[in-house]
């Protein structure tokens, strides 16, 4: 039913809150009404809600949805774009989709007089913002028209030529979109490196370049340059994915679509994040910096952008300013409203800080208030099953770290145990190994029985083989070290109980 609630929300924003469509079915106007307030979230409540226990329940149900379903999609029309629309590129984006709608609609009509005279006006705004997919079809009307309906050489030939530009211009964004789709498919299951997928987006990559050196449209090019960005990322090549993500702020910053906000944003952050990797801190923070300053504070980009920051600072252990974006992050309403993977990824933070904040290290702020129970914190997110690149071990972590500030060595234990079985299914493969490597230390917590000198004595082999892949050539997904292995290390031996240290 979320189809139906976020139509309703929309058509309430817009102020669709008492139109006469349904005054002739006060059932239709009371289950829009219950959609819009949230009173109404799933299909079985508003089945129940609506028809009780009646045998034809789910029929009515979906009848009844069916029915409201067409009213809000044909309201969707009448909103005022001129006032609605969040940004000018958005407006005249629902202005043309509309008008081309209309043109068909008119057409399959046999109004042709209105249908013609309103695909000419539109074209004209899809070619000023780059909008192929509409132009097409509408030079392709228009080309016709002018050959054999009213004929006008001048018309015809300007369409016809259209045609033939935006045929190809659209076939090569439907092929960059095709290659972004398949990489982006493949990407979310690992971002680790991945030398058979490099080598297949190389090639996608130099297909491509073919079309961009004589093509140019937005779309195109921000599927293409994504590209060209992923080409080097497969391969944890940060050095050549900021030279990529630079090409592709240099063809941005010289268009003057409002689109190309976006797309800046886009390619600062990944620039940003292999900045960090390359442990290039001020360049990254620069990155970030900018790319946020572009983004509302309620827009999902800004608040992955503010942790892509919070972690670079915590990289370079500048530990007061990854606290600054944190109370910046946690006291904006709109972290509440982001998807739940963002949310949890701030508990985390959260969980992080507190832990900076206990041992010293940052001092309590004064604008926030942090209710952070360390028990609750480990009992509240539970390991993944699902982990195969060893993304639960930030969380075996910050576990452990906690469990070493209140000397709960038997928890540890436990915990230890749990992670030498989780090294044994999972951390195997080249981009784990400096994830199996620092296992491998954690290990060494109980095989030196907690006493400083001894873990680090036992952890020494496993401490200078994390040193000899640092980030900057580790194959692994980027997410993996909130805070580096390193840094995470020192933490631990600073975290041993002070009476095991005069041992």
């Amino acid at each position: 039913m979320t189809h139906l609630i976020e139509l309703a929300q929309l058509l309430t924003k817009n102020k669709f809150k008492h139109l006469e469509v349904f005054a002739h079915n006060s059932k239709l106007k009371f289950f829009y009404e219950k959609l819009a307030d949230g009173s109404l979230k799933t299909e079985q409540e508003a089945q129940e809600f609506f028809f009780g226990q009646n045998k034809n329940a789910k029929l009515y149900y979906y009848r009844l949805s069916n029915q409201l379903e067409e009213r809000l999609l044909n309201l969707l029309f009448l909103i005022d774009f001129h006032q609605t629309a969040s940004n000018q590129i958005q407006k005249e984006a629902l202005i043309c989709y509309r008008n081309y709608a209309a043109v068909n609609s008119l057409l399959v009509r046999f109004m042709r007089a209105p249908a013609i005279r309103l695909a000419e006006e539109t074209i004209k705004i899809s070619l000023k913002n780059e909008f192929s997919d509409i132009t097409l079809p509408l030079a392709r009307h228009l080309a016709l028209h002018y050959s054999s309906i009213e004929k006008n050489k001048k018309k015809y030939t300007y369409f016809k030529n259209l045609v033939d530009e935006m045929r190809e211009l659209v076939m090569a964004e439907i092929l960059a979109e095709k290659y972004y789709s398949e990489i982006l498919w493949h990407y979310g299951q690992n971002r680790s490196a991945d030398v058979i997928l490099a080598k297949k987006i190389a090639t996608y990559a130099d297909e491509l370049k073919q079309y961009t050196s004589r093509l140019s449209s937005l779309r195109l090019n921000l599927f293409a340059h994504n590209i060209f960005v992923f080409r080097y990322e497969m391969l944890a090549d940060y050095t050549k994915t900021v030279e990529a993500c630079e090409d592709a702020l240099r063809f941005y910053e010289n268009q003057k679509q409002e689109t190309s906000r976006s797309a800046l944003t886009i390619f600062l952050n990944r620039m940003m994040v292999s900045l960090t990797m390359l442990g290039e801190y001020k360049r990254g923070q620069e990155a970030g910096e900018r790319s946020r300053s572009m983004l509302p504070t309620n827009n999902l980009s800004w608040f992955v952008t503010s942790e892509g920051l919070f972690r670079l600072h915590l990289h370079s252990k500048n530990l007061e300013k990854a606290l600054a974006i944190f109370v910046e992050v946690k006291n904006n309403p709109a972290l509440s409203k982001q998807p739940s993977i963002i949310q949890e990824g701030w508990r985390i933070n959260e969980a992080l800080i507190y832990y900076l904040i206990r041992t010293g290290k940052v001092r309590k702020p004064k604008d926030i208030e942090i209710k952070f129970k360390p028990k609750k914190f480990v009992n509240e997110f539970q390991l993944s099953n699902h982990d195969k690149a060893g993304n639960n071990i930030n969380l075996i972590t910050i576990q452990i770290l906690f469990l070493l500030l209140d000397k709960d060595f038997s928890a540890i234990v436990d915990k230890v145990d749990a992670l030498s079985a989780y090294t044994h299914r999972h951390l195997r493969r080249d981009e784990t190994y400096r994830s199996n490597c620092f296992i491998k230390m954690l290990l060494q917590l109980v095989k030196g029985d907690f006493h400083p000198s001894a873990v680090k004595r036992k952890a020494e082999p496993f401490y200078k083989k994390l040193l000899e892949v640092p980030l900057s050539k580790a194959k692994q997904d980027y997410e993996l070290e909130i805070i580096p292995y390193e840094t995470l290390w020192e933490f631990i031996i600073e975290s041993l109980p002070p009476s095991l240290r005069q041992m």
